[in-house]
This record gives C-alpha cells, structure tokens and sequence, in this order.
C-alpha cells in the first residue's frame, strides 16, 4: 500500500477578507485574488486533502455579494470544504449564501457542528460575538462542546475554530483574542482525546503546548501582519508568503501538521530566494 494511502489529509485555510483590496508600494492587492491562488494550490496537491476547514472571516464586511464570490472559488474546490465563522462574518449571510452546509443549521443558532464519518473526528466551534473583534465561548457553546466530546472519549479529535484559545505573545492580536479561554482550558484537560486545536485570526503561524494538547493558528490565505511583540494601536497588512495548514492522520503515527506556503517559488522560501545559477 502506498503510504499516502494511511493518512486521513485536512487542510485548513483562513482568513480571506474577501471584499477588501489592499495598496502595497508594488501595486494593488484584491484578496479576492489570493482565494483564487489558494483553491488553485489545494487542487494541485497530491496526494489531495480528504477535506478542507475553512476558519472564519471568508469575507471583509460582511457582504452578501462577497460570499457569493468566496463561494464561486470554494466551489471550484475537488475535495469537500466546511466553514466556521470569524469575528467579521456574519452567521445569517453565511448560512443563506451555503444554504445546501445543513451542517450550520443549529437549534441553538451557534454555527458549531461536529464530523463524526472522518476517520478523526473533527469538531468546529463558533466563537463570533457580533459587533465585536474579539471571540468568545459562552456558557451555551462550552456545555455544547463538553457534551459532544463526553459522547466519544476515547476517539481521537481534532477541533476547529477561529480565535486562538491561547496567548500568542503578541500584544496586539492578543488584545482581540477571545474570551472564555480558561473554561475551554478545563474542558480540554479532561477530554485527552483531543489531539490538537487549530484557529485563525492572528494571521501568522503558532503553536503551543495547551491544557495537555497542541493549540495551532494558521497564517491567512491572504496577508499577514508583522510578528510585533511590543505594545501597538494597530498592525499595517504584509504582504509575506500566505499559506495553509496540512494535517495528516494515521492511528499508528498520530497527527503531524505542516505548513504549505501558497504560490510559485522556484527556488523555495525556507532558505531565501538564491540567485539563479549562471550560464
């Protein structure tokens, strides 16, 4: 058996903005056109993801016209994709606009939904409070997800969501960070079966060790911000290589992420942009 042939594949993205264009000294970005680029490297990869996370803000404003747009690429995607939403989506645009996901179709109205036909379990959670750029995990979302994880304590799972359950050091994004994190802390403590949480948000890659799992945020697929660990009123967008999160499960391993940079670069990105060779 070929060994790619273990592995159970996700890839997350996050973070588009779409409805935003972005002047950069070089010239004009639309975000609308990284999303295009994104979908374009996650069709390529071989082997291909199983499924696709998508982590919030698909789009800027809110904008009706906007999902449409994020939904005309995601749609041109080869593997199925699920959402969850971010402090600048809106959750009744998101639901009318992918109207066929019934998974965002909750009694509670909180867009959160567990995946229970993936050889690992994936859990989404929904930390939007409208009208703000924080996060937070309410008492309604946190005795959801005690009670989801309590049905199946001994099946591995990964959980989705956008804002980070921990503090990245860096002050700025921290201050939006989300609310709630102790208690979700708690619940992940006694709940060893979650092999890893992965957010968005802050636009850049991290990691940590958390409450006895492996908390991740994942760059956007559209800028970044600048690794700023002093104290500041805002962030100017960069326009640094966008990526995606690849996890990759195999009971007998475990679950390995990766980072995958999105976009052409002969000569790599790990080692700098050499000078090409001479004639």
């Amino acid at each position: 058996m070929d060994s790619s042939d273990r592995y159970f594949t996700i890839a997350q993205i996050s973070d588009f903005h779409v409805g935003r264009v972005i002047p950069f000294p070089s010239g004009e970005v639309d975000l609308f056109n990284q999303l295009v680029r994104t979908v374009d490297c996650l069709n390529a990869l071989d082997p291909a993801p199983d499924v696709v996370m998508v982590t919030g803000d698909l789009v800027n404003h809110g904008k009706l016209d906007d999902y449409r747009r994020v939904r005309s690429q995601l749609g041109r995607l080869l593997m199925p994709y699920y959402l969850a939403a971010g402090n600048h989506d809106q959750r009744k645009s998101l639901i009318e606009v992918f109207n066929d996901h019934s998974y965002l179709k909750t009694s509670d109205g909180f867009l959160h939904y567990s995946l229970e036909d993936k050889p690992l379990r994936i859990v989404t959670l929904d930390t939007l409070e409208p009208g703000t750029h924080f996060g937070l995990l309410c008492k309604t979302r946190l005795d959801w997800l005690e009670r989801i994880l309590s049905e199946q304590p001994d099946r591995p799972t990964i959980i989705f969501m956008h804002h980070p359950p921990f503090e990245t050091g860096m002050p700025y994004p921290d201050s939006l960070g989300m609310r709630g994190k102790q208690a979700l802390g708690e619940i992940i403590r006694r709940n060893p079966q979650v092999e890893a949480i992965s957010s968005g948000h802050s636009h850049r890659d991290a990691s940590l060790r958390w409450n006895g799992t492996i908390a991740y945020t994942v760059p956007s697929s559209s800028f970044s911000y600048k690794l700023e660990f002093h104290e500041v009123d805002d962030l100017d967008p960069l326009l640094e290589p966008i990526a995606c999160r690849i996890f990759r499960w195999d009971p007998s391993v475990g679950l390995v992420s990766h980072l995958n940079y999105i976009g052409p670069y002969e000569y790599g990105i790990t080692e700098g942009v050499p000078e090409p060779p001479s004639a």
